[in-house]
């Protein structure tokens, strides 16, 4: 009994006091005692503190955030859109996403998607070597037509071998190879065709044409022979080109400058020969078959290592016929034409040093646009990671 009153003492002195109002509570004063703690009841109009925001410069660091800006550099221009809309629905007032995200959806736009892939297309380096074609539809009409034009041709010397006496055997005949050059023309290029493919085939069938006839001069061929020696000239040539077209897949220039070359040899040797007295036609067709062959063959190893276009060729061929329409006029001026072997001997230089010049002249023709490549791209600038818009390309 004697010790309840001093546990209960202890237990009061326990209790925290209340916070001095003037001045230090006397030592001996004694808090009083409650018989029960009430809880504390907040005042009616009392107001709670705001939750706490996420300031600008936290935003900017937000995973979001920067996954929409390296999307954006990247190119992926939904994908970054989705994520900087995805940053302003959280952070409607952050410093950089609004203006990232316009320009993720002006990128987006087609216009603007066709003058970004126009500006910034790639520049190929011509050491990568010669480019390569594609399938192409004009590819294919043009071997119908002159693979068509082919067939009719065959008909009519076929028919003209087997003496058909009616008309009507020789539009029948004719019409049968043209339908068969066409259908045959359609039906194997249905995976795709070139325009160096198809311009092989084609440049096989008329150098076959010419070198049938030609070999009616060097083999003094007539009648039955001389037709069956165009025919069989035309059709093993265009075979050669089919195998060509297949094993070399060459490009158009590359046919372009083989058949160029072929054709300027021949003329400058018929020029050459042209000087001589002797009448001997076997060897002057037999020497222009060789020539031609030679100059075919020739420029066609040369083209496999030359990104050369159509264009170009068509070009050093209009050189070669100026240069020899020079030489000719200026000695025909200065000669008349009474000298008739200088006048050959003039033009054939003449076709000589016009392909050489336009050869030169036209070395940048095949080359890179002068156009600059321009990007403009997002970027981060200085040490802080500031943002702006940089600006690539090639001037």
């Amino acid at each position: 009994m004697h010790l309840a009153p001093f546990i209960l003492a202890v237990l009061v002195a326990a209790q925290p006091g209340p916070p001095p109002q003037g001045g230090a509570a006397s030592p001996g004063a004694a808090a009083p005692v409650s018989s029960a703690p009430s809880p504390a009841v907040a005042p009616p109009d009392a107001v709670s503190a705001p939750p706490l925001v996420a300031s600008d410069e936290a935003c900017a660091a937000e995973s979001d955030y920067a996954a929409g800006f390296d999307a954006l550099v990247r190119g992926e221009d939904a994908r970054a859109l989705e994520l900087l809309e995805r940053v302003l629905r959280v952070c409607p007032r952050h410093p950089y996403a609004p203006e990232l995200a316009r320009l993720a959806r002006t990128r987006l736009d087609p216009g603007a998607r066709l003058a970004q892939d126009t500006l910034a297309r790639p520049v190929v380096s011509s050491e990568e070597g010669p480019s390569k074609e594609g399938p192409s539809k004009g590819a294919r009409a043009s071997l119908t037509i002159v693979q068509t034009m082919h067939g009719i041709t065959q008909g009519i010397l076929l028919c003209a071998i087997s003496n058909c006496q009616d008309t009507r055997a020789y539009v029948a005949v004719s019409l049968l190879g043209g339908g068969a050059g066409a259908a045959l023309s359609l039906l194997t290029t249905r995976s795709g065709l070139t325009q160096g493919q198809a311009a092989a085939i084609n440049s096989g069938t008329v150098w076959g044409f010419g070198y049938g006839l030609a070999s009616i001069g060097s083999f003094d061929l007539d009648g039955d022979a001389s037709t069956g020696a165009v025919m069989a000239g035309a059709l093993g040539f265009t075979g050669l080109g089919i195998l060509v077209a297949e094993l070399a897949r060459p490009t158009a220039g590359q046919v372009s400058l083989a058949n160029s070359g072929g054709l300027w040899s021949g003329v400058v040797a018929a020029l050459i020969m042209g000087t001589q007295d002797n009448n001997d036609t076997r060897a002057f067709f037999g020497i222009e078959q060789g020539v031609v062959g030679a100059g075919l063959i020739t420029f066609a190893l040369v083209s496999r290592n030359l990104d050369i276009s159509r264009g170009r060729v068509l070009l050093i061929d209009a050189g070669g016929l100026l240069g020899g329409l020079v030489g000719l006029s200026a000695l025909f001026l200065a000669f008349n034409d009474d000298h008739g072997d200088a006048l050959l001997v003039g033009t054939a230089v003449g076709v000589v040093a016009g392909l050489g010049t336009a050869t030169f002249l036209t070395r940048d023709f095949d080359g890179p646009d002068d156009a600059p490549a321009v990007s403009v791209i997002p970027a981060t600038l200085g040490r802080h990671g500031g943002l702006g818009l940089a600006v690539l390309g090639q001037f």
